[in-house]
């Protein structure tokens, strides 16, 4: 209700008022109510109070603020479409919060994240810091080491600068003791032909003075020839210390014997090989150096075409990558020709087992090379792995006269080289000149039954009278 109200007119009877001019429709009056702000009155329609004077609606309100004429009924399917509204935005508000939940949770989980990688950096910065200081400590003893090298190989050079020096003075002592032996023989000639000269003249004097020596008993002198004791060297049969024991091993025949590791299994180029037979189980009878060469030399025969080979020093690999791997280097010059027995075999070439036996063997020819060409245009040995010859990019790459079968196989790059083929930078034999160091002198013989005299070298005679021998000079 209104607290001010109209004053009733203090004179005269108040008319009433037409209804049908009165407003219908709803209170606009805004309620006074602090605590509420906006809020209008909650009369809908205008009723007259009959009970007081003048326009004034059963609310309170004078009917100046009411609406001239009602609102219609509001429908129920608005209401019902209003409520829906009303709902969807109430699970909108809903699905916001959970997001806003889910979001938090995501960068609670995020900050837990970045955390952990923190840590982990962090811990991985300070293993890095160790490394990097393990890697100086490492530099310096590699550039200790280095210098300690560097000194060694000094002296070694001069020390072998000083068997030079002796080398070149035992050329010049054996040029010496040639010429020597030169001048021996020619005195010991001259000797022999003085002898036979003076036996000559003795038997002429002998028959020429007979007659007058005929009273006399005859006295006959005899030449007493010099005997040579020669030593007789009784011949023993030298029996073989090796058992004949029989035992087989798997020989692998390499392309070159350049290559530092053989060919892996599974790959093509380890099939090429095996399908023309240059990975064998080698039956060898016996344990001697022949047994074993005669066994290999009789296997691979077909590759070999007599040709020298020998074996190949091998070594299982202890990295990481190719651990169990052999790495395989040439065999060491003064070991080649030496007797390839069981022992030696087992010390230099062969890879063992577990239980110190032979399992596996690496050879490749001495002086010659197999390539792809040529394995390729060999007998078959394995069938069933014609598949691993097609063009392969990585084997194929440096055989550029595949297709010219005019090309000789020495001028093709060994199977397995992957290096680029490169030109021969190498002389042949017959662009080094290369000057005799010694001149051949041969004496003429005066005689029919004077031996020839060995091509000696030219140097000067020695004084023996004299203390100090001179210096002989070579070319």
């Amino acid at each position: 209700m209104s607290a001010h109200a109209s004053p009733a007119p203090s004179t005269g009877p108040t008319p009433e008022a037409d209804e049908s001019t009165l407003p219908q429709g709803n209170c606009r009056y805004i309620m006074l109510v602090p605590e509420i702000k906006g809020n209008r009155c909650a009369c809908v329609n205008f009723t007259l109070n009959k009970s007081r004077p003048g326009a004034t609606c059963e609310c309170g309100h004078l009917a100046c603020f009411h609406h001239r004429t009602s609102e219609p009924p509001i429908d129920k399917q608005e209401l019902v479409l209003l409520r829906q509204r009303v709902r969807q935005l109430e699970e909108l508000l809903l699905k916001g919060s959970d997001k806003e939940n889910e979001v938090i949770q995501r960068v609670s989980e995020l900050e837990g994240v970045v955390e952990t990688r923190t840590e982990e950096m962090s811990q991985e910065i300070k293993k890095t810091y160790g490394n990097i200081n393990r890697a100086w400590h490492s530099i310096e003893e590699l550039e200790r080491r280095t210098g300690e090298h560097d000194h060694r190989f000094r002296g070694v050079g001069g020390h072998l600068k000083n068997v030079d020096d002796e080398l070149h003075l035992l050329r010049g002592r054996q040029c010496e003791l040639n010429d020597a032996e030169l001048n021996l023989e020619e005195r010991f000639l001259e000797l022999v032909e003085s002898i036979e000269d003076g036996l000559e003249d003795t038997s002429r004097r002998a028959s020429s003075g007979a007659s007058q020596r005929r009273a006399l008993p005859p006295v006959v002198s005899a030449p007493s020839a010099p005997a040579r004791p020669s030593s007789v060297q009784q011949s023993r049969p030298v029996t073989s210390a090796a058992s004949e024991e029989l035992w087989t091993v798997h020989v692998s025949l390499l392309p070159s014997n350049s290559l530092p590791f053989p060919f892996e299994r599974h790959t093509n180029a380890y099939k090429r090989c095996l399908s023309r037979g240059l990975h064998q189980m080698v039956a060898v009878n016996g344990t001697s150096s022949d047994a074993f060469v005669s066994a290999v030399s009789q296997a691979f025969s077909r590759l070999l075409k007599n040709r020298p080979w020998v074996p190949l020093q091998a070594k299982l690999c202890d990295a990481e990558s190719l651990q169990g791997l052999p790495m395989l280097r040439p065999l060491d010059p003064m070991l080649v020709g030496s007797g390839y027995d069981v022992d030696f075999l087992r010390s230099h070439c062969a890879v063992l087992d577990t239980h110190g036996k032979i399992d596996s063997l690496y050879i490749a020819m001495q002086h010659s090379t197999l390539s792809w060409h040529a394995l390729r245009h060999s007998p078959i040995f394995l069938p069933g792995l014609e598949a691993s010859w097609e063009h392969d990019p990585m084997l194929d790459v440096n055989a550029p006269f595949d297709d010219d079968e005019n090309v000789d196989d020495s001028h093709r790059p060994s199977a397995g080289d992957l290096v680029g083929v490169l030109p021969n930078l190498k002389r042949a034999a017959s662009e080094i000149s290369r000057s005799s160091s010694f001149g051949a002198s041969t004496a003429p013989c005066d005689g029919p039954e004077r031996p020839s005299k060995v091509p000696r070298t030219p140097c000067p005679v020695p004084n023996i009278h004299e203390d100090r021998r001179q210096r002989v000079g070579t070319a």
